[in-house]
């Protein structure tokens, strides 16, 4: 560990013994200045670096390798003109600007642009079909819709069909290809207007961002986002992470979502450090490739993506300069972590979180301890994390996940403030999902609070019998799901694809024994469906409500 790592390691584990109260006044000191001066995402994301005007902030690959590097300065620049040519356009404060944009420079050019000026900016994923995006941008009440050539005639669909009228700035090819008559064309507003913005006097409770959950459970719900969802931000992502100056993130997560807007992507910029991105479709060569030139030092990507970069990996290796790796969005498996620790390039590190909350629980860098695949060890510091039941009490080692007196709150639902009001119990947000803490003080996740099986008076946690079976040789892919029974009410089931290669008779065997032997007999599944996919929501998480309608 060199001298800058010894430093940072003592600085957070110092944090850590602080009270609440103590850690969440340390955190507004590493900010540009006072909360009661005021907090804008555009300011603390990207300005407050851009004095600095050689220091890059985001390189982007595209699918043919070519590269472009963005510095903090370069980026303010962009983002005020486009604040200024959105506020010529009649946009003003409050409103909202819908971005279907993908993992390009422009995503981020729009979301520190809208926050300058006041404005509330949507993103969005572009893989969404008609129904999905009409659903969203009326629900948005959009007054301006962002998108790039590749996805504007999928957004013309969707217009036939809204109730707002938004505003349409198209990010164009070439010659100003993409364009449609009427479009403002983005460079074109971004080139031909001032550099010269004064960034709007935002309060740490105005709101910056509305983002959509991604479905997995229910209807998708619109989470508003104040200015101040930095600052948990930035405590995950220095506690876990533990970036320094010299530290290269490739960020392998899509900005229509939380976890590649935030937490992976300006919560990152936020503390100076340096991204790269990947423009092109998935690919693992390409993506190693990347990491490899651009000397990569850590790696934030899903555990989907994780699973065919460490099969490649086996053969060709991951860069020297890797030294970690973050995963989130579904509990680590033992085989994806025994495969990732085979490589030698450091610990490979889970958390967990939603829109709602933020990211709460982790494994924070500089452990003194082992921690089990699926495990997480600890509260992300400045949190009160409390397992509890529906009605907010205590309930043990076993309960609903809950966040106790949020520090930096969430605002609510876009038009669901009946529902928003129903998470709050007294002083607990209840997450709907369901963990158990084990005797070492170990959190593990059970699954949604809807998704817990009940058999035979017992309850299963679908996420840990799926941890079990996703370890059997011949098994690619399993979800467990509760499937009616007239004398037990449910059984546990479990749908597995299988690699194609390994008798399917054994492997049955093996998840029955083995989930016996691990969990108990009541856990273990009575149902084995094998079939080719399992269906996914466009972020890449298991839809559970589809599997259990699978045949």
């Amino acid at each position: 560990m060199n001298r800058r790592h010894t430093e940072l390691r003592d600085e957070l584990l110092a944090e850590r013994r602080l009270t609440t109260e103590q850690y969440w006044a340390s955190a507004e000191q590493r900010l540009d200045w006072p909360l009661a001066r005021g907090l804008n995402l555009a300011h603390e994301c990207c300005d407050r670096w851009a004095g600095d005007r050689g220091r890059v902030a985001l390189t982007v690959y595209d699918a043919h390798g070519k590269l472009t590097r963005w510095t903090f300065h370069e980026l303010t620049r962009a983002s005020r003109a486009l604040a200024n040519a959105f506020v010529e356009s009649g946009l003003s404060r409050g409103d909202r600007v819908v971005a279907l944009i993908d993992q390009q420079v422009e995503a981020y050019i729009c979301a520190l642009a809208a926050w300058r000026a006041g404005l509330v900016y949507v993103p969005m994923f572009v893989g969404f079909g008609t129904d999905a995006l009409v659903e969203r941008i009326d629900g948005a009440d959009a007054s301006a819709v962002v998108v790039d050539r590749r996805y504007r005639d999928a957004f013309a669909r969707a217009r036939e069909r809204l109730q707002v009228r938004p505003t349409v700035w198209t990010i164009s090819g070439a010659d100003g290809i993409g364009v449609a008559r009427g479009d403002y064309s983005f460079w074109h507003e971004v080139r031909s207007h001032s550099t010269d913005f004064a960034t709007v006097a935002t309060a740490p409770s105005d709101c910056a961002t509305l983002i959509y959950t991604s479905g997995t459970t229910g209807k998708p719900k619109g989470c508003l986002h104040p200015h101040s969802v930095l600052l948990p931000l930035q405590s995950f992502v220095r506690h876990v992470m533990a970036l320094g100056c010299d530290d290269v993130v490739f960020a392998g997560a899509n900005p229509g979502w939380s976890y590649g807007l935030y937490t992976v992507g300006l919560a990152v910029q936020s503390l100076g450090v340096s991204r790269v991105v990947y423009a092109g479709q998935f690919e693992p060569s390409a993506w190693l490739d990347v990491m490899d030139q651009e000397a990569v030092t850590y790696l934030a990507t899903a555990p989907s993506a994780f699973r065919q970069l460490v099969t490649l990996a086996a053969k060709r290796g991951l860069p020297a300069s890797i030294r970690g790796g973050l995963s989130a969005g579904e509990p680590l498996t033992a085989t994806l972590t025994e495969q990732w620790n085979a490589l030698g390039a450091g610990p490979l590190q889970d958390g967990y979180g939603s829109s709602e909350m933020g990211m709460v629980l982790a494994n924070l860098a500089f452990e003194d301890r082992v921690v089990p695949p699926g495990a997480l060890s600890s509260m992300v510091p400045g949190f009160d994390v409390v397992l509890v039941d529906h009605d907010g009490r205590p309930g043990g080692d076993h309960g609903i996940i809950g966040v106790r007196s949020v520090r930096w709150p969430i605002l609510g639902y876009q038009g669901l403030d009946d529902l928003w009001a129903s998470r709050t119990v007294g002083e607990v947000f209840l997450s709907g999902d369901v963990a158990r803490r084990d005797e070492d003080g170990l959190y593990w996740f059970a699954g949604r609070d809807d998704d817990v099986i009940v058999t035979s008076g017992y309850n299963v946690g679908p996420a840990e019998v799926e941890n079990i079976i996703a370890a059997i040789d011949g098994v690619a892919e399993v979800a467990v799901v509760a499937a009616p029974d007239p004398d037990r009410g449910s059984v546990v089931r479990a749908v597995v694809v299988s690699d194609g290669a390994t008798d399917r008779t054994h492997i049955s065997t093996e998840i029955q024994r083995r989930v016996k032997e691990r969990l108990g007999r009541h856990a273990y599944p009575k149902i084995i469906d094998y079939v080719e996919a399992l269906p996914r929501t466009e972020v890449g998480k298991i839809k559970r409500s589809a599997v259990r309608s699978v045949p």
